[in-house]
């Protein structure tokens, strides 16, 4: 696969973290594992699909095995009798999960941002080029509560939370995706094609 070959250190730290801790949350009895397995596995290999297609950055990337590792950590990980993901940062909300979509969201708009510069949008500006990863941002949000809704409608304790819980998650994935779409604007490096392609400058 194009991106294992072109990011060995990248696929071998994804490879080790999402065997580990299916492991660990196998061992430790979590219901949400099988969960995680499914999901993660199947954002690896849309990552995989877009990769031969377009080549992500290195920055994109490797944001996005962070943010996996950072769900799977949250959602599995036990500290206290409690799932990282519930555990407070400080205050209120601010908890350890809000981090997470705020990054893993900001993460997922940069990747945006970097496709249709290079398929849809090569020859728009980057303002109007953010926007649209913004707003692809948010959707991919959206997505995200939709499944934890359809979640917490399974037999078990889902560890998802509530409605304001899901109010919470929606803020930080917005101000991800606008923190992130507002950097790509800044981004200088132009991007490639993949198959070899000509570079494409953003404009």
């Amino acid at each position: 696969m194009p991106i294992v070959r072109d990011h060995p250190r990248l696929a071998v730290f994804f490879f080790v973290y999402y065997a580990s801790l299916l492991v660990y949350g196998a061992l430790a009895g979590e219901a949400q594992t099988a969960f995680y397995a499914l999901f993660l596995a199947i954002a690896a290999t849309i990552v995989t699909l877009v990769y031969a297609r377009v080549r992500l950055s290195t920055v994109a990337l490797w944001g996005l095995a962070l943010w996996g590792l950072g769900h799977m950590v949250g959602g599995l990980v036990q500290i206290g009798g409690d799932v990282i993901y519930e555990h407070s940062l400080g205050h209120g909300q601010l908890r350890f999960d809000k981090v997470v979509h705020f990054f893993g969201f900001g993460f997922a708009t940069l990747a945006a941002f970097e496709i249709l510069c290079l398929t849809i949008a090569t020859e728009a500006p980057r303002r109007s080029t953010a926007i649209a990863a913004f707003f692809i941002g948010l959707g991919i949000g959206a997505i995200n509560e939709t499944v934890e809704f359809l979640i917490t409608l399974l037999p078990g304790d889902s560890n998802v939370g509530g409605f304001s819980n899901t109010g919470w998650d929606l803020v930080a994935n917005t101000l991800g995706a606008a923190t992130f779409a507002l950097i790509a604007t800044r981004r200088a490096a132009p991007l490639t094609r993949a198959h070899g392609g000509p570079d494409v400058p953003v404009r």
